[in-house]
């Protein structure tokens, strides 16, 4: 199937069209760099933000943001929200039971701000040395779980919602089986939001084009998220989720078709909406999309 070639540039010969698309799932991730948590319904607080999603980072021993192109073993640790605790799961290892409220002492996390080009520190409280010997049991390093203080956690993740659809990692797939490479799975993409089609797979990279999307929520409230920007993409969909295991060359592949819509532009692979204010998206819901083409 081919892909979509085309612009943001504002210029007239765009223009905008409906089409309809499909949940087909939908993942938070409780602890940024650590496993994705596949659930039924995504809701969003009054700032815009998907509630409980990525709350939590984790740092290294200089007390910047560990990410998995440097940790990949992270991707082992499986997190899961519950009403007053999280609770993180790894193969080996003894569950690990934390309040939410994060109660250790109060620390400094340094993350990159792109905008500023250079480390900017962010409050927070460190989770302890039972998490920190749980992480280092897991990836063999030196680690520390930290919960982002809330205005924190708004000023390091201004998008807010990261959408793929099943076309464009279809047309991955293809590329990657041209190259004579393993199939991957949407997992490695680290997605909030996977659309499909109603009836026949969406256009390949059709999520770039959009201006908005559009449904009605559980409470019957018409709810739209807009567009935010490109997802640019680094080495991270390299990191196998099911081993922690880093396997050369689905970046490359990415940064080639990308090439080929977005030439001498950053590899990009899906895109951030902003989500409303309130109000949830859930899996299966038909959703109306606006385009730019």
């Amino acid at each position: 199937m081919a892909a979509i070639h085309g612009d943001r540039s504002g210029t007239s010969s765009a223009t905008s069209s409906t089409a309809y698309a499909c949940v087909e799932a939908l993942y938070v991730y409780p602890v940024k760099s650590c496993a994705g948590v596949r659930v039924s319904d995504l809701r969003f607080d009054a700032d815009g933000r998907i509630v409980g999603d990525r709350e939590w980072i984790v740092v290294d021993a200089r007390g910047e943001l560990a990410w998995l192109g440097s940790h990949p073993k992270l991707a082992l640790v499986q997190p899961k929200l519950l009403d007053d605790a999280l609770l993180l799961r790894a193969q080996g290892q003894q569950p690990l039971r934390l309040s939410r409220e994060a109660e250790g002492a109060s620390t400094y996390a340094l993350i990159w701000n792109p905008e500023e080009r250079r480390m900017v520190s962010h409050r927070g409280r460190d989770a302890g040395a039972v998490a920190a010997q749980f992480l280092r049991e897991v990836t063999g390093d030196d680690l520390r779980l930290v919960k982002l203080d809330r205005s924190a956690a708004l000023a390091t993740a201004p998008n807010a919602l990261h959408a793929v659809s099943t076309g464009s990692v279809i047309e991955l797939n293809e590329q990657l089986a041209a190259l004579d490479r393993a199939r991957v799975d949407v997992r490695r993409l680290r997605p909030n939001l996977v659309l499909r089609g109603m009836q026949e797979a969406l256009v390949p990279f059709v999520e770039e084009h959009l201006l908005q999307l559009v449904w009605r929520d559980g409470e019957g409230w018409w709810r739209r998220m807009t567009h935010a920007a490109p997802c640019e993409r680094c080495i991270v969909p390299n990191v196998d989720p099911d081993s922690g295991e880093v396997q050369a060359g689905v970046d490359a592949a990415i940064a080639a078709l990308s090439a080929q819509r977005w030439p001498g532009q950053a590899s990009r692979f899906g895109v951030y909406l902003r989500p409303p204010t309130g109000g949830s998206i859930s899996e299966g819901t038909v959703m109306t999309m606006e385009l730019d083409f």
